[in-house]
């Protein structure tokens, strides 16, 4: 810009001393040609700088809605989110070519992620599904306490890929067991201490066999192994305590705990919403991390027994219902005003 100007400037000069020199040679009268000469000058820089203005603010119209449309590649580069409803950057044709040549491409990517992430939740869920029929569990279980640590993590503050991995940790948090032998899975009486011992490895297999999994962060993996750890450090397999558990894990154990109350079982039948939040606050500072309880406390019975609807579908050998499909593959859907419930000094 500072060259084309000086180029405006020299030429408008160069201009100016040519008609001064052909003034002059016409009229002899040497103070009246530099007048004219001076006002010629003038005249040439003043028109020279609105051209270099003019051709500024051409330039400025041009590259501003492509660095406006750069700083949004950059913004997508840095988080790792594709988001194609960005915000037009406006601009002339071949601008908005461009967006919107980067809008489709954006459209393509999305779309291919969301396949291989519904193809993850599918291949997952059929896993988790088998493992669940063979332990003789409630149909569901891995599922619906899945939906219940999204619903407590999210009402706690976790977002984006923190709500994705407690989900696929929680998914898959008995997976070890397959590894376990039927006569000690499926066994009617109590375990003999050396059928115990067996089964108290499942958290070990269960990391094992996830370790080398790609797509599993370490932050999902840590639920696998740490399920069973108690808050005063009396579970297994590694005698965690307290802020040595992972987050992940001690929301996990509440939620476990509270489906496992919900849920019928051979030696008792399922107990209430409010005696099992008793059951809870009873065992938190002992079993459960009491800040994780109180929170869970929190949740709306009402949003808790939706999401457990979504679960009764699932059988062993068909297709994940859509809708469970859906909530599982994006855990932000679950919206936090819907899951805790209002208490006096909070909106409704």
């Amino acid at each position: 810009m500072a060259l084309s100007t000086a180029i405006v400037a020299a030429s408008a000069s160069l201009m100016t001393l040519f008609l001064l020199e052909r003034l002059v040679a016409a009229t002899n009268d040497v103070q009246l040609a530099q007048e004219i000469g001076w006002h010629l000058l003038v005249i040439s820089l003043s028109a020279g700088a609105l051209s270099s203005l003019a051709a500024w603010l051409v330039v400025r119209r041009l590259t501003r809605p492509l660095r406006r449309l750069a700083e949004t590649m950059s913004r997508m580069a840095r988080s790792g989110e594709l988001l194609s409803d960005f915000p037009s950057t406006g601009g002339g044709s071949e601008v908005r070519l461009i967006e919107e040549t980067f809008r489709s491409l954006v459209v393509t990517l999305e779309e291919s992620r969301q396949a291989r992430e519904r193809s993850y939740v599918e291949a997952v869920g059929a896993i988790v599904t088998a493992a669940d029929a063979r332990d003789h569990e409630t149909a569901g279980h891995s599922f619906r306490v899945a939906l219940y640590a999204v619903a407590l993590a999210k009402a706690m503050g976790f977002r984006g890929e923190d709500l994705k991995d407690l989900e696929w940790g929680a998914l898959l948090h008995d997976v070890g067991k397959m590894v376990v032998p039927d006569e000690i899975l499926r066994k009617a009486g109590p375990l003999t201490e050396d059928e115990w011992l067996i089964m108290k490895q499942h958290p070990g297999w269960g990391y094992e066999m996830l370790a080398e999994v790609r797509f599993l962060e370490p932050a999902a993996i840590d639920v696998v192994y740490s399920h069973h750890e108690r808050w005063d450090g009396q579970g297994y397999p590694r005698r965690l305590a307290k802020e040595q558990i992972p987050l992940g894990a001690r929301i996990f154990a509440v939620v476990d705990a509270y489906d496992a109350l919900t849920s019928d079982r051979p030696y008792r039948r399922a107990c209430g919403h409010q005696q099992a939040l008793i059951e809870l606050r009873r065992v938190a500072g002992q079993q459960l991390d009491p800040r994780a309880v109180d929170a869970f406390c929190l949740l709306s019975e009402v949003e808790l027994r939706r999401l457990r609807q979504l679960c009764q579908r699932v059988q062993p050998g068909l297709s994940l219902p859509f809708d469970l499909l859906e909530t599982l593959r994006n855990p932000d859907r679950l919206r936090t005003d819907e899951l805790v419930i209002p208490s006096p000094g909070r909106p409704a």
